[in-house]
């Protein structure tokens, strides 16, 4: 690389000079060292996908060497090295979470280095093998600014996590399985698993929030709560919008501006609405709703609101049981 060679005063520190070159692509042994994790010495590797924060990008399904524990860390750090920051912003960001006393080198090195942050996406169970599903991004990716990653964070909802939860930067997906030893390895994750309302998907969302009540009470019962709208999901569907109220779900329905009272047909199902006019569309819901406890009003000119009871009070992290398409 014609800039690999850059004048070693240029950096602070050596540390600062092994991120950048690591940034673009160097690769760096220290002595006694491996840039990589240590492999397992049986030649396997496991499958894991990325999620370019870009949405012109496609996903893609990447393959990692074995090691002892979870290998994922250790090989995506370099990924994230490097900080384009100027003092001015590493200052205002400082200042924004009440730290503007900080060292700006300090504060530098922290986002120089490189490091992966594991999110929980699916919890390790019984049921699921002992498997858990992880995502993985920049540690400091709020640090520096990063886009919210989309197709991710669509992901993270889809788990049963709230829209606030936002995922920035590229990020990676992998899986665990913990063994009855206790021990821990990758195994495959697909990029066909980023298929939404995948099995694995619909079961985080029940075993998240059983992990969740066992593990944080208080946190569980909070999240039960209604009172807080921006911890409640919504979405948007083919010609209608939809909102997680607590105990009820809406539905907004774009209808023509001509339709009457007497032009509308809905039924309602245990885990479906059938609208067969003025339009026809079924919605096959994401969990069970009481027949007896929903309804449908007139909204303004060109809207039909349906109102759905909810069988239980868990959040909606969608409003169908299956979507289509993939989040590539």
């Amino acid at each position: 690389m014609e800039d690999a060679g850059q004048d070693d005063e240029a950096f602070e520190t050596p540390e600062e000079r092994m991120a950048w070159l690591r940034a673009r692509g160097v690769r760096i042994e220290e002595p006694g060292q491996s840039s990589g994790p240590a492999p397992s010495g049986q030649g396997r590797s496991f499958a894991f996908v990325r999620i370019p924060v870009e949405d012109a990008q496609t996903c893609e399904e990447l393959d990692g060497p074995h090691c002892k524990g979870d290998a994922l860390p250790t090989l995506l750090g370099p990924r994230f090295a490097g900080c384009s920051l100027s003092d001015e912003e590493l200052r205002a960001y400082a200042a924004a979470q009440g730290q503007a006393g900080v060292d700006l080198a300090v504060l530098r090195k922290l986002v120089m280095r490189g490091q992966a942050e594991s999110f929980s996406l699916a919890v390790p169970t019984a049921a699921n093998g002992r498997e858990a599903v992880y995502a993985y991004l920049d540690e400091a990716s709020e640090l520096k600014g990063l886009a919210v990653n989309e197709r991710a964070s669509a992901v993270a909802r889809s788990c049963g996590f709230p829209s606030s939860c936002r995922l920035r930067g590229d990020v990676y997906i992998g899986r665990l399985k913990w063994s009855d030893g206790g021990l821990v390895e990758n195994v495959h994750f697909r990029i066909g698993e980023l298929q939404p309302g995948a099995p694995w998907m619909q079961r985080a969302v029940t075993e998240n929030l059983e992990h969740q009540k066992s593990t944080q009470p208080e946190q569980h019962a909070a999240a039960q709560d209604s009172g807080d709208p921006d911890q409640r999901a919504e979405g948007v569907g083919d010609g209608y919008t939809w909102k997680d109220d607590g105990e009820e779900v809406e539905v907004l329905l774009d209808v023509p501006e001509s339709t009457t009272r007497k032009n509308v047909k809905i039924e309602f199902r245990r885990q479906e609405v059938r609208i067969s006019n003025p339009k026809t569309l079924t919605l096959k819901l994401f969990k069970n709703v009481e027949v007896d406890g929903c309804s449908w009003t007139m909204g303004k000119p060109g809207q039909l609101v349906l109102t759905l009871e909810k069988a239980d009070a868990a959040p909606w992290p969608q409003l169908l049981k299956e979507l289509e398409g993939l989040y590539l």
